[in-house]
């Protein structure tokens, strides 16, 4: 895999670290080049194969499923150009309109986007009306497993070091990521994207305010994705079959893997 990456940015010497890594998720998996991600990146690249599927490797000590941590780091590499900045602008007012908080895209895709999708998977099969808490954690069991959240999280550090290193082939950013270590980097991600405050045995101080963010980041990846993607901003159709149980149910899910990660997580091998 990582052959095949440095081998194709080799042969694209003009492009840089985060195009080449924009262009990479056409070789992880069809469902990953869709619409949503056409407005995040203001380009859909045709999906070439499967390159980069269907194979797990360890990063930081995790197993990772390297066509989900593909599909997360291009999550993380908005306004790749005029289009994807004009996108990203849109969704972010209209995130601050139907929320009442701004966000970019890079705010609720990736972990925040598998957290949420197994509330569109259960409003699809059993209906608003409802709400079996056992069911709902099969599915997060299911679609947000802790391997894609390791995948994820992996991302994110990888992409930071992208942003903070442009220079860096994608190859050697991952290569670098390795040797963090997984519980950091968890603490990195609780810190920048939601401003948590860790204390010095990895308990997050701030929960309730944590809480509510990752909530508030569900929720509006579900309202976009639904009402403004699918359907209509006008409309609002998804906003009515959400409950607020659900969001809930799934807040939990995420911020008990991001405690359990904090404290748990093994050091890299040398």
């Amino acid at each position: 895999m990582l052959q095949f990456i440095d081998e194709y940015q080799q042969q694209r010497p003009k492009a840089t670290s985060l195009q080449i890594v924009r262009s990479l998720r056409a070789y992880t998996r069809a469902s990953y080049a869709n619409t949503f991600w056409e407005m995040v990146a203001g380009s859909n690249p045709d999906f070439v194969k499967g390159e980069l599927d269907d194979q797990s490797v360890e990063i930081m000590g995790q197993s990772i499923d390297f066509a989900h941590f593909m599909a997360a780091l291009s999550d993380q590499t908005w306004g790749g150009n005029l289009t994807s900045t004009l996108s990203d602008g849109f969704l972010w007012i209209t995130s601050k309109i139907m929320t009442g908080r701004g966000y970019d895209s890079r705010e609720y895709t990736a972990a925040i986007g598998d957290t949420a999708q197994p509330i569109e998977v259960y409003l699809d099969k059993y209906g608003p009306t409802t709400y079996q808490p056992e069911t709902l954690s099969e599915l997060l069991g299911k679609f947000a497993s802790e391997q894609d959240y390791a995948s994820d999280l992996v991302a994110f550090a990888v992409g930071r070091l992208l942003y903070e290193n442009p220079s860096l082939s994608v190859k050697a950013a991952i290569l670098e990521a390795n040797w963090l270590n997984y519980s950091g980097t968890v603490k990195r991600y609780l810190v920048d994207m939601f401003g948590a405050k860790i204390s010095a045995n990895g308990v997050i101080v701030n929960g309730e305010q944590i809480r509510t963010r990752i909530y508030e980041r569900i929720r509006a990846y579900l309202l976009i994705k639904r009402d403004v993607i699918k359907g209509s901003i006008f409309h609002r159709a998804y906003r009515q079959r959400i409950r607020p149980a659900l969001i809930n149910h799934a807040t939990d899910y995420f911020i008990k893997y991001l405690q359990q990660a904090l404290v748990q997580s093994p050091q890299p091998e040398s």
